[in-house]
């Protein structure tokens, strides 16, 4: 029996959602094993089924989703992300198909890559996408289904977002390997605020090393404002001022040679959670709950 011209397919689905995702028919070629005109024809029959054109095409620049690409992407994603829970069910043993979640952009360099060994060692048939992810892009990230859960800190995400605590993160003091103040074990804040404080400027993060301040009744004189964590550490190493931070690399070795000292702050507590941050209202589907899992197992054996 014919099929009728205005039918979709899973494959036409498929391609659309990773040439969208990739920014390119050729790309999304190459990672599906299929030739470059297949996912063309393809989108174009899947467009003219739909009536509406989803990809814009750009000559040498790949493609980019339209105001109805978007929406259709959003709603694709809920299909297949349905499609393969339904094949999980029935093989509850494995996970296959794809895992979108996120990783907060500092917190990446430390756990993202022991998550994701644990994901793909176990799980082989399971695709693993993880994005590293500012906080500010957290929520409209997962309301639009572009990720299904992310690992990040306590910020404020809003009511559609359900934020599961894990751990405390613990904050500490950096300073200058050859500073005097290296010598010690610990400082306080109130011998912290009138020096030059190097900030980690970065969206939701501010506010909170400000806070720890605040709640001080201190005020903190800000020297310089890096988003990078590295370029932070660097910083301080070379002497023009000291940090907060809470996350602590294996060796106090900068990027470029230099040497930064630990420090506890007396007095201060860090009250920022490292946790998993997903949509309220809505389980998540055995894909994300193997990450969820794996986070826990991680933070719980550390």
């Amino acid at each position: 029996m014919p099929r009728p011209q205005n039918e979709l397919t899973l494959s036409q689905i498929r391609y659309f959602v990773r040439a969208a995702e990739l920014g390119s028919m050729t790309e999304a070629a190459g990672e599906l094993f299929v030739a470059q005109s297949a996912i063309s024809t393809a989108i174009s029959h899947l467009e003219a089924s739909l009536g509406c054109k989803l990809l814009v095409r750009q000559r040498s620049r790949g493609v980019v989703l339209t105001e109805q690409g978007r929406s259709f992407y959003t709603r694709a994603m809920s299909v297949l992300h349905g499609l393969d829970d339904a094949v999980d069910s029935v093989r509850p043993e494995q996970l296959s198909g794809w895992l979108t979640a996120g990783c907060f952009t500092t917190l990446a360099p430390f756990w993202l890559p022991e998550v994701y060994d644990a994901l793909t060692s176990k799980y082989s048939d399971l695709t693993v996408r993880i994005r590293e992810v500012t906080a500010d892009q957290i929520h409209p990230l997962l309301l639009r289904r572009e990720l299904e859960i992310a690992l990040t800190y306590s910020f404020d995400y809003g009511r559609e977002v359900t934020f599961e605590p894990i751990c405390e993160a613990p904050i500490y003091a950096a300073v200058a390997d050859a500073s005097p103040l290296a010598a010690r074990e610990s400082i306080t804040l109130e011998e912290l605020a009138d020096e030059p404080l190097i900030l980690l400027d970065l969206g939701k993060s501010t506010n909170y090393f400000l806070s720890i301040f605040r709640e001080a009744r201190l005020q903190p004189q800000v020297h310089q404002r890096f988003e990078s964590f590295e370029v932070v550490r660097s910083m301080v190493a070379r002497g023009h001022g000291y940090t907060l931070l809470n996350q602590r690399p294996a060796h106090d070795l900068t990027n470029d040679g230099g040497r930064i000292a630990r420090l506890r702050i007396d007095g201060a507590r860090s009250l920022l959670q490292i946790g998993l941050a997903y949509r309220s209202g809505e389980a998540l589907s055995r894909k994300g709950q193997a990450f969820a899992d794996e986070c826990r197992r991680i933070f719980s054996d550390d």
